[in-house]
Protein backbone atom coordinates (compact mmCIF):
# COMPACT_ATOMS: atom_id res chain seq x y z
CA UNK A 1 0.00 0.00 0.00
CA UNK A 2 1.08 3.51 -0.81
CA UNK A 3 1.59 6.17 1.97
CA UNK A 4 -1.40 7.84 -0.15
CA UNK A 5 -3.77 5.38 -0.06
CA UNK A 6 -2.54 4.68 3.78
CA UNK A 7 -3.42 8.31 4.74
CA UNK A 8 -6.93 7.82 2.80
CA UNK A 9 -7.90 4.99 5.13
CA UNK A 10 -6.96 6.53 7.56
CA UNK A 11 -9.23 9.98 7.46
CA UNK A 12 -11.70 7.21 6.10
CA UNK A 13 -11.55 5.39 9.89
CA UNK A 14 -11.39 8.83 11.37
CA UNK A 15 -14.42 10.24 10.41
CA UNK A 16 -16.46 7.34 11.10
CA UNK A 17 -14.99 7.33 14.88
CA UNK A 18 -16.15 11.07 14.58
CA UNK A 19 -19.54 10.39 13.92
CA UNK A 20 -19.67 7.91 17.30
CA UNK A 21 -19.06 10.77 19.41
CA UNK A 22 -21.65 12.52 22.12
CA UNK A 23 -21.06 15.64 23.04
CA UNK A 24 -22.60 17.00 25.89
CA UNK A 25 -25.53 19.31 26.05
CA UNK A 26 -25.43 22.66 27.46
CA UNK A 27 -26.01 22.08 31.00
CA UNK A 28 -23.55 19.06 31.27
CA UNK A 29 -20.53 21.88 29.85
CA UNK A 30 -22.05 24.31 32.55
CA UNK A 31 -21.77 21.94 35.15
CA UNK A 32 -18.31 20.66 34.44
CA UNK A 33 -17.03 24.40 33.87
CA UNK A 34 -18.36 25.59 37.33
CA UNK A 35 -16.76 22.13 39.12
CA UNK A 36 -12.94 22.79 37.02
CA UNK A 37 -13.90 26.67 38.29
CA UNK A 38 -14.62 24.98 42.27
CA UNK A 39 -11.47 23.12 42.24
CA UNK A 40 -9.46 25.54 40.95
CA UNK A 41 -10.15 27.86 43.69
CA UNK A 42 -9.91 25.01 46.51
CA UNK A 43 -6.62 24.12 45.12
CA UNK A 44 -5.13 27.86 45.03
CA UNK A 45 -6.72 28.35 48.28
CA UNK A 46 -4.59 25.08 49.81
CA UNK A 47 -1.40 25.74 48.04
CA UNK A 48 -1.54 29.61 49.22
CA UNK A 49 -2.19 28.15 52.91
CA UNK A 50 0.71 25.68 52.97
CA UNK A 51 3.12 28.31 51.50
CA UNK A 52 2.38 30.68 53.96
CA UNK A 53 2.24 28.33 56.76
CA UNK A 54 5.90 26.52 55.33
CA UNK A 55 7.28 30.55 54.89
CA UNK A 56 6.50 31.48 58.78
CA UNK A 57 7.97 28.37 59.68
CA UNK A 58 11.40 29.08 58.15
CA UNK A 59 11.50 32.49 58.63
CA UNK A 60 11.05 30.71 62.41
CA UNK A 61 14.26 28.70 62.36
CA UNK A 62 15.75 31.25 60.42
Amino acid sequence: MSRLSDMQKFIAEVKVEAKKVTWPDRKETIQATIMVLVMVVFVALFLWAVDSILSWLVQKVI
